[in-house]
């Protein structure tokens, strides 16, 4: 991949570049072009992205047009100013609703056959998914496994009879819908989708939604539930709510991890938002009212929740709206300057990623369109601009750097192998002298022991001589 940088440093570096860097530095090199596109580095550059909380740190925001009756989104790439932002051109032309957004990959749904659309918008692509599910009234939902790092679509099907749910899941990573008859079969008859909640989280692995048991409570007299899809496990949980108006609207929210649920009741004849969180996963007892706003003046709803604690309200008068930042310790209402019809307007973190990078340009033969949106030469989601540009130039310099410097490196480890072996081959010389002279001196030691054997003998010898001699005298 490289003549100067192994190929685990270079993955390295690249995992750490933004996604819109990626993309053109595919051009580089086939080898870089294959190891940026496989399923594998996609999937890695995901999770290092998700390590760094800088990266997640922007916002798609949706909001409405009253009177073109168009839906507008716009990327906040800092959730803390709100001074840069980038509006965004969806692919379709056609009426549709944001399922969710998971990680920067959103879900759409076309009102008109119900064809659900994965889209990144960071590579501008998108893929239509495979229409295997039956053509049934359904609620849908969509998250991410972890576990398998896959992306799914939930379908479940609440049937007018007292007969189980209809649960479809969607795989990115197999491509195909699944029907999971025991998921559904774990839940009693009579499960039906509420009709007063109107948003749904993903939170922690599993995708939550309000639910309520049509045939027990046919008079609402039981407050609704949570009904969650752990979509690793792929099995179903109930929750009980807080006791609030059985006609009361709500809204599911994720506030720091944990389950979160708003709605809006008069109390003294004064709208007042309630904001509730469990603190225990699964614990009803664990269910704590966390704040009560004051609806009199120009706050009007929650939209969602900002990682400082801080509250994205929407305020304004009649028709004209604005998105605005709620701080409920200092009760102070900020104008965040977005303006248009907010009454479906929502706030969401995304972080740019690779996803459906690695996935084939489908051509549809029914719409005649192909999967991959490149966009009209009038506009243009997204050009480079000059600060990315710089970032560009400034990474292959890096990159240039640090391959030089590797060159460099391996010059002098060359060197100093070199004076290694030399200082080896002199050590072994050295040691060779040694053998030498340990077998010079081991012979002259071998000489020493046979002169003294010599002596001993000769000593020996003369004593007995000198014995003898003294013998005759006697």
């Amino acid at each position: 991949m490289s003549d100067y940088l192994p190929d685990e440093v270079v993955r390295a570096i690249l995992y750490r570049l933004p996604a819109k860097s990626l993309i053109r530095f595919r051009c580089v090199s086939k080898s870089w072009n294959s190891l940026i596109t496989s399923s594998a580095f996609i999937d890695s550059h995901l999770t290092q992205s998700l390590s760094h909380p800088s990266n997640s740190n922007k916002l798609i925001l949706r909001h409405c047009d009253i009177a073109a009756k168009v839906e507008h989104y716009k990327f906040i790439h800092n959730d803390s100013s709100f001074d840069q932002y980038q509006n965004v051109e969806f692919p379709l032309t056609s009426s549709f609703r944001l399922i969710g957004s998971v990680n920067g990959l959103f879900c759409l749904a076309v009102f008109q056959d119900e064809q659900f659309i994965l889209w990144n918008p960071c590579i501008r692509k998108f893929i239509t998914l495979p229409r295997d599910y039956d053509h049934v009234l359904s609620h849908s939902v969509f998250g991410f496994d972890a576990r398998t790092n896959d992306y799914k679509v939930v379908r479940i099907a609440f049937p007018n009879t007292p007969k189980p749910l209809l649960v479809e899941v969607y795989s990115l990573k197999e491509g195909s819908w699944r029907r999971k008859a025991c998921a559904a079969a774990s839940l009693l008859p009579g499960i039906t989708d509420d009709i007063w909640c109107h948003r749904n989280a993903f939170i922690n692995g599993a995708v939550h939604f309000g639910v309520r048991d049509c045939i027990n409570t046919p008079t609402l007299k039981v407050g609704p539930s949570v009904l969650s899809f752990d979509l690793s496990d792929e099995v179903f949980h109930m929750t009980a709510l807080p006791k609030f108006g059985a006609k009361t609207d709500y809204d599911i929210f994720g506030f720091r991890g944990s389950l979160s649920i708003v709605y809006i009741e008069l109390v003294d004849n004064k709208r007042c938002c309630f904001i509730w969180v469990m603190k225990e996963c699964g614990v009803v007892k664990s269910w704590t009212k966390l704040f009560t706003i004051n609806l009199s003046g120009e706050i009007r709803s929650v939209l969602g929740f900002q990682k400082n604690g801080h509250i994205f309200m929407q305020a304004g008068l009649g028709n004209n709206g604005w998105l605005s930042s709620y701080d409920p310790q200092s009760q102070q209402l900020k104008n965040l300057g977005t303006y248009g019809w907010l009454s479906k307007s929502c706030a969401d973190y995304y972080v740019e990623n690779l996803v459906l990078l690695d996935k084939p340009v489908l051509f549809d033969k029914q719409s005649g369109e192909l999967s991959h949106w490149v966009g009209s030469r009038k506009r243009k989601f997204w050009v480079e601009s000059d600060d990315e540009r710089v970032r560009d130039k400034e990474t292959i310099r890096k990159l240039k750097k640090a391959m030089v410097d590797q060159q460099e490196e391996r010059v002098r480890d060359k060197e100093t192998i070199c004076k290694l072996k030399k200082e080896i081959v002199h050590q072994r010389e050295e040691i060779a002298t040694l053998k030498v002279e340990m077998t010079s001196l081991k012979s002259q030691m071998a000489t020493l022991k046979s002169l003294s054997l010599l002596v001993q003998q000769w000593s020996n010898q003369v004593e007995n001589t000198s014995s003898g001699v003294g013998d005759v005298g006697s």
